[in-house]
């Protein structure tokens, strides 16, 4: 037995014996060492520019850093440096940069006269007073500036009677860049559109002038527009009571407040604060509102899809009928007992007593059955505007207590929207093909965009003011201002 516990202690430590050579064999192997890295470069070099913001080039490659910045643990030796901006000609200079030097360098890009460009400006016509960066320069068109630092600057051209236009003029190093900009005449025509002014929409549906003299305008979608020709302000659903940005029809009663027809009631304005009327809250039995007028004792007439209301501040009376008179476009009232409505698709009714006659077309011989305007001109002759439909044309026609006087104007499909007159016994027409003028004796004048500076040929109304002059309003090229010869 012990003979046994000998020979396997022998064969244990001879099992320890065969490791430990193997580790110490393993040790003897010889160890690796990384060689010393050699110290980063010192190098420092620091560029600026008079002005700043140039972007720096080292050696015709973009480091990504604009001036004032500096390029960090860099070699010494020699590098070229280039500065490059917008406009602006390259700029470079070779630096010399001994071992671990930090090296300061500042380049004056204004001491170079070669930066400096030139703008060559003119104007159709001549004359105008050139204004950069809402400064004056002194000069008038044309004219040549010399020596402008590269750049994008704001020109304004002043000129009487024209509209004053605004360009972005580009200067560049050693360049002279032209521009020519054509004046539009204000002296006859001006137009207000989103692009040129401040008006909100230029899509506009109806106009009203306040004693004040201010204008009121309706627009399709974007509610009701003041203009004292100086600024708009617009009143919306979002910053007023006004119940919807959809304006059928403005007119302004003997106090000096604004009422508007929309799809949603009517809105009244008295300068501060609105009422509003609609089904839910008054007498009306419809909320669309086509026409607001106004007769001699105070009483509001509001022509509706429905029917005609009255409104005398208290009370609504409804005139319904079964007989064809709804959706009224406009009305005239003659006396209290006597109006003339004019629908838009069943023709001419006269409202008297209550009763509703039809005015018939078959034996009048009036142009078509949609009516959308009336107006009694200086002569008592009662004016009737008709668009085109499936029994006839559009046209302007008066009633002169006998029979109709009917003018056709430009083609078959065109629409006879509007009709004012004023003082002057001048009828103004609201066409789509254009303004037509009916003078005191209906000699007739058309105004289009081929022949005057009107904005548009598709006219929605228009309107005179105490000065004279005339304001218009488009479906799609916003408000046009007229001063008619003398």
């Amino acid at each position: 037995m012990k003979n046994i516990d000998k020979i396997n202690f022998g064969l244990t430590l001879l099992t320890l014996c065969f490791w430990m050579v193997l580790i110490f064999a393993g040790c003897d192997k010889e160890v690796s060492r990384s060689p010393v890295e050699s110290e980063a470069p010192k190098g420092f070099l620091y560029i600026n520019s008079i002005p700043n913001g140039f972007t720096i080039f080292q050696d015709g490659k973009n480091t990504g850093r604009l001036t004032p910045d500096s390029i960090s643990y860099i070699e010494g030796g020699v590098y070229e440096i280039t500065l490059k901006k917008k406009y602006f000609k390259d700029t470079s200079l070779v630096v010399t940069l001994a071992e671990d030097e930090k090296l300061n360098v500042v380049v004056d890009i204004t001491s170079n006269p070669s930066m400096y460009g030139n703008l060559s400006l003119q104007t159709a016509p001549a004359g105008a007073e050139i204004i950069i960066n809402d400064s004056a320069t002194g000069r008038i068109t044309p004219s040549t500036l010399f020596g402008l630092f590269p750049g994008e600057y704001n020109v304004k051209f002043k000129l009487l009677n024209y509209r004053g236009e605004k360009i972005i003029a580009v200067v560049q190093s050693s360049k002279t860049n032209n521009y020519s900009q054509e004046l539009r005449d204000t002296s006859v025509w001006v137009d207000y559109q989103i692009f040129n002014s401040g008006i909100q929409s230029n899509s506009l549906t109806a106009i009203a002038i306040d004693n004040n003299n201010i204008k009121w305008i309706g627009s399709l979608a974007n509610g009701l527009i003041r203009f004292d020709e100086l600024s708009f302000t617009n009143y919306n659903s979002f910053n007023s009571a006004i119940p919807s940005n959809i304006i059928y029809c403005v007119s302004v009663d003997k106090l000096n407040n604004v009422w508007v027809g929309t799809d949603k009631g009517i809105g009244v304005f008295n300068g501060s604060s609105w009422m509003t009327y609609d089904v839910n809250n008054s007498g009306l039995s419809s909320n669309y509102i086509n026409i607001i007028k106004f007769d001699e004792s105070g009483n509001t007439w509001i022509g509706t899809s429905a029917n005609l209301v009255k409104f005398d501040g208290v009370n609504w009376t409804l005139y319904n009928d079964t007989s064809g008179v709804d959706w009224i476009e406009d009305f005239f009232v003659e006396e209290q007992n006597k109006i003339w409505l004019g629908t838009k698709s069943n023709g001419i009714f006269i409202l008297q007593d209550y009763v509703y006659n039809e005015f018939s077309r078959t034996q009048y011989n009036y142009p078509s059955y949609s009516i959308s305007s009336m107006s009694l001109d200086q002569s008592g002759n009662l004016w009737f505007c008709f668009l085109p439909d499936t029994s006839g044309r559009g046209a302007v026609s008066y009633w002169d207590g006998g029979s109709f006087t009917n003018f056709f104007i430009g083609t078959q499909q065109n629409s006879i929207k509007n009709i004012f007159i004023d003082e002057q016994n001048f009828k103004w027409i609201a066409t789509s093909e254009g303004l037509v003028v009916f003078d005191a004796q209906n000699n007739k004048t058309v105004y289009t965009t081929n022949n005057s500076l009107i904005s548009s040929n598709n006219i929605i109304s228009s309107v005179r003011d105490a000065n004279g002059i005339v304001w218009i309003t488009t479906f799609a090229s916003g408000l046009n201002k007229f001063k008619p010869p003398r």
